[in-house]
């Protein structure tokens, strides 16, 4: 896909995000328009994953973050074929399949729950921790890579200081993290709550920090290359995004990085929601129309995922005929199935601990 095409899905991304929450009357459109490049690159260029088998084992996985930006990951889920048009349509509505924020739903996509700030950035690392468990077990093949979403409030919770210092610590090379660092939270400029140096703060715990122009195709690939690169350290990379970005007011002047974005539809915030579309490649009237040429690029990307994936699978299958005992083993551990254990053959003395008695 073109440079010139990835922003026409971009651009495709942020309509579908503020009309999503438009036509639900409720939502969080600015964030999911400023992290709109990066989302859009990363699928296309980057996660491994196949669009007709979700629960392909050897996928690599993305958690998104902040549950409230969930208008960016059903639009971008919609190109892959996760979610039909109706589907964002009906977003926040009872008994949609796309609530206000995601819930966990492998087989269109979503790799986790979220909600509480900092929880996804948690979940990339427990996953991560599993996967190098599992190619110290079965072989380098099994290597997979994690990516993470956050924001500005996920990156203040404590849930990520106890998440972000285990991972450095691990070096955990196949996490990178994206901090959308849009400077805008629910109510205020993110510099009024918070003067900390997130970069330096996770360099201390050992990450390779990478700072970079969140809306640059270019230089968010050039991040992703060197994120890729790292042997020995998680990365973060630090995406310094717009709130809001495309968003025009009546007079069709701009209307990006404003806090009223954050929370609320675009034409409850003092933007126009129809300039906006129309500035954007849209059609007002039809919002959730796929715009011309997208659907025929994301042929060409679905297909080039399928193929990749059909190959991982055939050296999967070579892997198993020569290797039948850690072959069997393998599925035993992706079943769930557990050793069976007699206890009563276990010994415990008097005045055990707890913890020790728990791992006799």
């Amino acid at each position: 896909m073109t440079d010139t095409m990835l922003e026409k899905t971009a651009n495709q991304i942020r309509i579908l995000a503020a009309a999503m929450v438009e036509e639900a009357n409720s939502g969080h459109p600015g964030g999911a328009m400023g992290g709109a490049a990066f989302i859009n690159l990363l699928y296309a260029e980057y996660l491994n994953f196949d669009p007709s088998d979700p629960l392909w084992f050897e996928r690599d996985r993305f958690f998104l973050d902040p549950g409230h930006m969930s208008p960016m990951l059903y639009a971008v889920l919609s190109l892959y074929g996760f979610y039909s048009k109706e589907d964002l349509k009906n977003f926040r509505q009872w008994g949609s399949p796309t609530p206000g924020h995601p819930e966990l739903d492998q087989h269109r996509g979503v790799e986790n729950t979220s909600g509480p700030l900092g929880q996804g950035h948690a979940f990339a690392v427990g996953s991560a921790i599993a996967d190098k468990f599992l190619q110290a077990r079965f072989g380098d093949w099994m290597a997979h890579t994690h990516y993470a979403f956050i924001s500005d409030g996920g990156i203040q919770e404590e849930i990520s200081q106890g998440a972000g210092r285990i991972a450095g610590s691990l070096g955990l090379d196949n996490l990178i993290m994206f901090y959308d660092s849009n400077g805008i939270q629910l109510s205020t400029p993110t510099r009024e709550v918070s003067n900390e140096d997130s970069a330096a703060k996770y360099r201390s715990w050992g990450w390779h920090v990478i700072e970079v122009d969140g809306t640059d195709t270019a230089a968010l690939r050039r991040a992703l290359d060197k994120a890729a690169a790292e042997s020995a350290r998680p990365t973060l990379i630090i995406g310094n995004t717009i709130m809001g970005q495309g968003a025009l007011d009546a007079k069709g002047q701009s209307f990006e990085g404003r806090v009223t974005t954050h929370g609320q539809p675009l034409s409850a915030a003092g933007a126009d929601i129809r300039r906006t579309i129309a500035h954007l490649g849209g059609n007002p009237d039809m919002p959730f129309d796929t715009l011309i040429g997208v659907a025929e690029a994301m042929e060409e990307v679905i297909q080039d995922k399928k193929d990749k994936a059909a190959q991982r699978k055939r050296a999967k299958t070579a892997w198993e005929k020569a290797n039948p005992a850690a072959a069997a083993a393998l599925a035993d551990h992706v079943s769930g199935r557990v050793p069976e254990l007699n206890f009563a053959e276990i010994v415990q003395k008097p005045g055990i601990s707890t913890r020790a008695a728990s791992s006799a």
